[in-house]
C-alpha cells in the first residue's frame, strides 16, 4: 500500500487558470503554481492539487484534452526571465501595459491570451532557430528523441490544427490531412513543406519549453516539502493527437459521459439523458496487445510532473455510460422520447458499456476488468500516490477494489448518507483512505451550497429545507434548532474543524473553500464561456494579507496542527 492513512495531511485545491501573480498574462501560469506552493510551506499545507494541465481545445475544458501528453502552452510563463530567447525589447512589443491591465480582467479571455502567448513564443523559437547554440540544440534533440512516440504526431496534429484556421475536428479536415500517413505524404510533396516543417519544430519546442518550465515546479515542491497532485482524465478528446494519429486505439462509434442524477442538472439535455462529453470509448483489445503503452506513457509523463495524481472517473475503466451519438447532436435529442431517439439511432439507446451491472455475472465481469485496468495504472505509477474519483453512479463493488489496491477514494459527506433518514454518516466514520473535501471543482462552493439551503428553508417548500439544514447542523456538531441565517464566519470555521478532525488520510479544500467566497470554477452541463475561466481576485500573496480571508487561512493552519496533518520533512526539502 502506497498510502498510509495514519500519516494524514491537509491540502487544497486551485486550478492553475485561477491563479495570480503581479506578471501574469490573463491567466495563471508555473510562476503562479510555484508562488501557490510556497503559500502551502508557510500554511503547512502538505498537498497542492490542480486539475489537469494538458492543452485544451476549443471549449478550454481540462477534460477535453487535444493530447493526453502535451502540455498546454497557455499555462507557461512567457516572460524573458522564463524564455531564455525573449528579450525584453521583443517582450514588450507585443506586451504593453495596456494589454496585460485588458488581459487581467474578470475571466480568462483565452483566445486573447493564447494568441499572445503563441506570438512571444514563436520570437522566441525564431532567436533559438537563428542562434543554435550548440548546447541548447543538444538539450533540444534529446528531448525530442526521448518524447517521440506521442511528440511526433502531436506536432504534426497542431500543424495541422492551425493550417485548419485552429479547429481541431479532424473529421472535418482537408482530406489529405485527415489521416497522419496522408498528411506526411502531402506535405513531403507540397511547394510549402518548409513552412510545414518549421512549425512542426515550433510546436516541439514549445513542449520541450513548457516540460522544463514543469519540471522546475516539481524541483521547487520538492524543496519546500509540498506534494503536486494532478489529474488524468479518463477519457481523452475526440478531437485529439491520440485518437487522430492512433485510431485503432479508440471506438469513435460511441461518445462517453454519465447517467442523470439529482445534482447535475445544468440544462434540459443533462436532467433528462444525462453527461455526454463527447470523448470516445477505448478499444481495450488493442491496448492490452501493446500491454497498455498508451496508458503507461500517459501516466508516466504525469508523475514526471506529478507526486501524485487523481484519477477522474475511475468508474469509466469498470464500465462506462455511453451515447449513441456525439454530442454535437445532443440537441437532437432533447425533446425526443426513447423510441423516438431509438428511431433515430438505429435501435440504440445510451446505456453502460461494455454492460452494465443489472446482471450479478455481468458486474462480476466488471470488476474483473476494471481491476486489471487499475493493476496497470499502478504498475505504471510507481511510488505516486493514487486518489480514485468514485462518485456519481457506484457499483458496490468499486469501493472495496479500490482500498484493497490501496488507492484513495472521495469521502464528500453531502453525498455520504444514511439511506433510511437522509441524515449525513457521522464525520467520525469518513472512510480512512479517502481524500476529505467538501466539493471538487464541478461542485458549488460552501458559500453557495449554504445560502441554497436557507433559501430552500425560507421558501415554498420549507419544511424539507429546514430538515436538510438540521441534518447538516447535526454533522457540524452545532445546535439544530437554531441554524445560522447566513454563512458565518462560525459557521465557516465549523465546517473546517469538521473535516479536518475525520480520519479521512486527506483533508483537502477548494481554494473557494478555504477563503469563503462563492465563485466555481465549472458547472456540469452548462457551455458558455463561464466555465473553466473564474480566476481569484488576487493572487495568493495578496488574498493572506486580506483581513477578509487572514483569519480563515490562520483557522486551517492552526486546525492543520492541532490535527497533526502537517506534512513530514523529506530529505530534499532539508537540504
Amino acid at each position: 500500500m502506497k498510502i498510509d492513512p495514519t500519516k494524514k495531511l491537509a491540502g487544497i485545491l486551485v486550478p492553475v487558470f485561477a491563479l495570480r501573480h503581479s506578471e501574469d498574462l490573463g491567466v495563471g501560469d508555473t510562476t503562479a503554481v510555484k508562488q501557490a506552493i510556497d503559500f502551502c510551506r508557510r500554511h503547512e499545507i502538505g498537498v497542492l492539487q490542480t486539475l489537469p494541465i494538458n492543452e485544451t481545445g476549443g471549449d478550454h475544458s481540462p477534460y477535453s484534452a487535444i493530447s493526453s501528453v502535451a502540455l498546454d502552452p497557455t499555462l507557461m510563463t512567457v516572460t524573458p526571465q522564463a524564455i531564455q530567447w525573449l528579450s525584453r525589447e521583443n517582450f514588450h512589443s507585443v506586451i504593453t501595459e495596456q494589454v496585460r491591465h485588458r488581459l487581467n480582467e474578470g475571466p480568462v479571455k483565452y483566445d486573447e491570451v493564447k494568441a499572445l502567448k503563441h506570438a512571444l513564443l514563436r520570437i522566441a523559437f525564431d532567436v533559438f532557430h537563428e542562434e543554435k547554440n550548440a548546447a541548447d540544440v543538444k538539450r533540444f534533440a534529446e528531448f525530442r528523441k526521448t518524447n517521440e512516440r506521442w511528440l511526433i504526431p502531436y506536432a504534426l496534429f497542431r500543424t495541422l490544427v492551425d493550417h485548419h484556421d485552429g479547429s481541431s475536428v479532424w473529421t472535418g479536415w482537408q482530406e489529405d490531412f485527415r489521416d497522419p500517413k496522408k498528411a506526411i505524404a502531402y506535405i513531403a510533396k507540397s511547394p510549402m513543406k518548409a513552412d510545414f516543417e518549421r512549425l512542426i519544430s515550433y510546436y516541439e519546442f514549445v513542449q520541450w519549453q513548457a516540460f522544463e518550465q514543469w519540471t522546475s515546479v516539481r524541483k521547487h515542491a520538492d524543496e519546500n516539502n509540498v506534494r503536486l497532485m494532478g489529474d488524468i482524465p479518463f477519457g481523452v478528446s475526440r478531437y485529439s493527437a491520440d485518437v487522430w494519429a492512433q485510431r485503432d486505439l479508440f471506438d469513435l462509434e460511441w461518445s462517453g459521459g454519465a447517467p442523470p442524477e439529482a445534482y447535475f442538472q445544468g440544462d434540459p439535455f443533462t436532467q433528462k439523458w444525462g453527461q455526454n462529453w463527447g470523448v470516445p470509448s477505448y478499444a481495450w483489445k488493442k491496448h492490452k496487445a501493446d500491454n497498455y503503452g498508451w496508458w503507461r506513457q500517459r501516466v508516466g509523463k504525469c508523475t514526471a510532473i506529478f507526486h501524485d495524481f487523481r484519477i477522474d472517473h475511475v468508474l469509466g475503466f469498470f464500465r462506462i455510460y455511453s451515447f449513441p451519438w456525439i454530442p454535437e447532436r445532443n440537441w437532437e435529442f432533447t425533446e425526443l422520447t426513447e423510441e423516438e431517439a431509438k428511431e433515430k439511432t438505429g435501435g440504440e439507446l445510451p446505456q453502460f458499456l461494455p454492460r452494465s451491472d443489472e446482471k450479478p455475472e455481468d458486474a462480476k465481469l466488471n470488476e474483473k476488468e476494471g481491476k486489471v485496468f487499475l493493476e496497470m495504472i499502478m504498475d505504471a505509477s510507481g511510488d505516486a500516490w493514487i486518489v480514485a474519483e468514485d462518485l456519481g453512479v457506484v457499483p458496490k463493488y468499486v469501493r472495496p477494489l479500490l482500498r484493497s489496491l490501496g488507492m484513495a477514494g472521495f469521502a464528500i459527506p453531502i453525498f455520504e448518507r444514511n439511506e433510511d433518514d437522509r441524515s449525513f454518516k457521522p464525520s467520525n466514520k469518513m472512510e480512512p483512505l479517502s481524500l476529505g473535501t467538501y466539493g471538487t471543482h464541478d461542485h458549488e462552493p460552501l458559500k453557495a451550497f449554504y445560502e441554497r439551503l436557507v433559501e430552500w428553508w425560507h421558501g415554498p417548500d420549507g419544511s424539507e429545507g429546514w430538515k436538510e439544514v438540521g441534518r447538516l447542523m447535526k454533522f457540524l456538531s452545532l445546535d439544530e434548532e437554531n441554524p445560522p441565517l447566513q454563512f458565518t464566519p462560525e459557521l465557516h470555521k465549523s465546517f473546517l474543524k469538521t473535516l479536518l478532525e475525520s480520519p479521512c488520510w486527506l483533508a483537502l479544500l477548494m481554494i473557494t473553500d478555504l477563503l469563503g467566497t462563492k465563485q466555481r470554477f465549472n458547472e456540469p452541463g452548462q457551455g458558455g464561456d463561464a466555465n473553466w475561466s473564474q480566476r481569484l481576485d488576487a493572487s495568493l500573496d495578496e488574498l493572506e494579507k486580506n483581513p477578509q480571508f487572514a483569519e480563515n487561512i490562520s483557522t486551517f493552519q492552526t486546525l492543520i496542527e492541532k490535527t497533526n496533518r502537517q506534512p513530514k520533512r523529506t530529505a530534499a526539502a532539508k537540504a
